[in-house]
């Protein structure tokens, strides 16, 4: 009797699974709509330009590049040295550190705030976006050896400028997709 259930069980576990799998299939590439991906946009490859960094805080160019290009190539799109479809130059204008919490007139966490203008060159067709910074907070901790701090603070440098990559990519599909 209990082996009947179970297989009763596993068989409409079973039927439940095609019929989700099928609906989401059915709502995906229904209707004439669909996903907004690298495959639509009219570009294969992109030349980035050396980042400029209007800073003081050094190092910001290479980390900048290094996140763009890594979220390109996560995009499928080629990142060339020269000779891409479109070339996108960019420029680190500000870099500020800020204070979140201090114990005793030591500060123990803070926020980065990390600014960059962009142009994309498609052709003669130029798109800007200014001041993008990234959508989230980024912040580390201060506390501990001098070291650690200034780990800390290259790793949440890195994730700033990975944020900024993502949000800019982001916006360049939208541009496309309209």
């Amino acid at each position: 009797m209990k082996n009947k259930k179970l297989r009763t069980l596993r068989r409409l576990l079973f039927v439940f699974l095609l019929i989700t799998i099928h609906c989401s299939l059915f709502t995906v590439f229904s209707c004439g709509y669909h996903m907004i991906g690298s495959t639509h946009l009219p570009f294969r490859s992109i030349t980035i330009k050396q980042v400029q960094n209007r800073t003081y805080e050094p190092r910001l160019e290479e980390k900048m590049h290094i996140a763009l290009s890594k979220e390109f190539i996560n995009e499928g799109i080629e990142v060339r040295a020269a000779g891409g479809d479109v070339v996108l130059e960019a420029t680190v204008i500000t870099f500020q550190l800020g204070a979140i919490a201090a114990v005793d007139d030591k500060i123990k966490e803070q926020s980065i705030l990390l600014r960059v203008d962009l142009k994309l060159n498609d052709q003669g067709r130029v798109t800007e976006f200014r001041s993008m910074e990234s959508p989230i907070k980024i912040t580390y901790q201060a506390a501990g050896s001098v070291t650690e701090s200034v780990a800390f603070k290259d790793r949440a440098i890195d994730k700033a400028c990975s944020e900024i990559a993502k949000e800019m990519v982001s916006r360049i599909i939208l541009t496309y997709a309209k």
